[in-house]
């Protein structure tokens, strides 16, 4: 969220608001740990409000309030920032920051699972921003809160909508991407490999092209058993697949060094929280398997995520057996099992994974 921050430093003017912005990036520079980025998002807040309080008419006075705003999203304080953005928009309607700020409160929105609000939030800056870079992406956002809900056939139409819109953008490529994931989690399996085939022959990016390479080799898995084992796993619990059957089966490969090992583990243990409230906190296993090779950052994983499920640990990464066993080429990679140990879904996550989690429970 600084970039937005370092656009102001990047473009500074000689001006008492740029000289605050660029202290902000020479001490970030020097940042080293989670706690010395809060203090000094602190403290540069507390002059930016300072520079506010002092200069209200300043013609740098709205830079100046979207920048608070900025901070507070900088330190993930989600609440604090929609204060700000709210009555920066409030003061300063046509500001140059105006659609950032709309943008930015309609993510958080997502991020707080507040569909309806956010879709509303998405489609007004799609109507007022129609040439803005980011409108495609508010649009295929409207899409995910639709998907979110399991308003699967509106969500394909904006998608399909969105593609033919934007065709000559590469970001359109991103619409098919979402298109197919939509028709993953239904399980329309002929729809999402028409999808997929049809970025690997037109999309002329290698990234997007790839993805959709290994999607087409996970559909190749997908109705089968899915391979088992029997193993002990870091607290010496004994676990097997076999003696799973019946319940449903999450098995997913992290890095517990990596960025995004917490945020997994997050929607995970969302996901039984849902599972218990249900009454069905047995019913819903996970199974989680390190492709780290330091046996510290998987204590230091442990302890950050709470899990409360079983953890594997054999210190040889993509090489190791569970991942040879699953296919494994890197992250993220995710597995869903039924109750009949058959693969039905792979790679999913947030709230696509607790649906189609939900929708397993409910089967016998």
């Amino acid at each position: 969220m600084l970039a937005i921050l370092l656009a102001a430093v990047l473009g500074c003017q000689d001006g008492e608001l740029d000289r605050i912005l660029v202290r902000f990036q020479q001490r970030r520079e020097k940042v080293r740990t989670e706690g010395e980025f809060k203090r000094l998002l602190a403290d540069s807040r507390l002059e930016l409000e300072n520079f506010l309080k002092e200069n209200p008419k300043h013609k740098d006075a709205p830079r100046a309030a979207f920048q608070i705003a900025e901070t507070y999203l900088s330190g993930q304080d989600y609440d604090h920032a929609v204060e700000r953005l709210q009555a920066y928009l409030k003061d300063y309607p046509s500001g140059a920051d105006a659609a950032s700020a709309r943008f930015a409160i309609a993510e958080i929105q997502v991020d707080k699972e507040k569909d309806a609000e956010a879709r509303g939030s998405f489609e007004e800056f799609a109507k007022l921003y129609p040439n803005d870079d980011r409108t495609i992406f508010a649009r295929m956002y409207v899409a995910i809160t639709l998907q979110n809900e399991r308003r699967y056939d509106e969500a394909v139409e904006i998608l399909k909508a969105a593609r033919q819109e934007y065709k000559s953008r590469k970001e359109s490529w991103g619409a098919m991407m979402q298109l197919a994931v939509v028709y993953h989690v239904q399980e329309k399996h002929a729809e999402a490999k028409k999808t997929l085939e049809e970025i690997v022959s037109d999309c002329p990016d290698k990234e997007p092209v790839e993805i959709a390479r290994r999607h087409l080799r996970e559909y190749l898995k997908l109705g089968r058993e899915a391979p088992g084992f029997a193993e002990k796993d870091i607290d010496g619990r004994d676990t097997s697949l076999e003696k799973l059957r019946g319940k449903v089966v999450a098995v997913y490969f992290f890095d517990p060094a990596g960025s995004s090992a917490l945020a997994e583990a997050a929607f995970l243990k969302k996901a039984r929280e849902e599972a218990a409230r249900s009454g069905r906190a047995e019913e819903l296993q996970i199974v989680g398997v390190s492709i780290g090779t330091d046996r510290k950052d998987m204590a230091l994983y442990k302890a950050q995520a709470r899990s409360d499920w079983n953890l594997f640990f054999d210190g040889r990464g993509i090489d190791g057996k569970f991942a040879q066993l699953y296919d494994v080429r890197g992250i993220p990679a995710m597995t869903l099992i039924d109750r009949k140990g058959r693969i039905r879904f792979y790679n999913i996550a947030g709230r696509d994974f607790r649906n189609c989690v939900a929708k397993l429970l409910e089967e016998k």
